[in-house]
């Protein structure tokens, strides 16, 4: 990602996307699910890794961070309010 595309009230999630792109290089890539480490349907506020990564806060989706890029995958009720966040 870079971060002349990114809008300014996204530039913490694009600074974090960049760190964990840095830790990477050994992977080719890594998931990042909303769910907790006990696959709980209520995640606690510790366990928020989608929303603290790409500031999501809706209650289902993933990202996928690659070494050639990223994406976010989330529930259809949540269209609009990944592209808002």
């Amino acid at each position: 990602m870079n971060e002349e595309k990114v809008a300014p009230n996204k530039a913490p999630s694009a600074k974090r996307l960049q760190a964990l792109w840095a830790e990477l290089h050994h992977l080719d890539g890594f998931l990042v699910p909303r769910a907790d480490e006990y696959q709980g349907e209520y995640v606690p506020p510790y366990a928020e890794r989608l929303a603290w990564l790409t500031g999501f806060t809706g209650s289902s989706g993933m990202a996928i961070v690659h070494r050639d890029g990223s994406a976010i995958f989330v529930d259809g009720r949540y269209t609009l309010a990944v592209c808002e966040q």
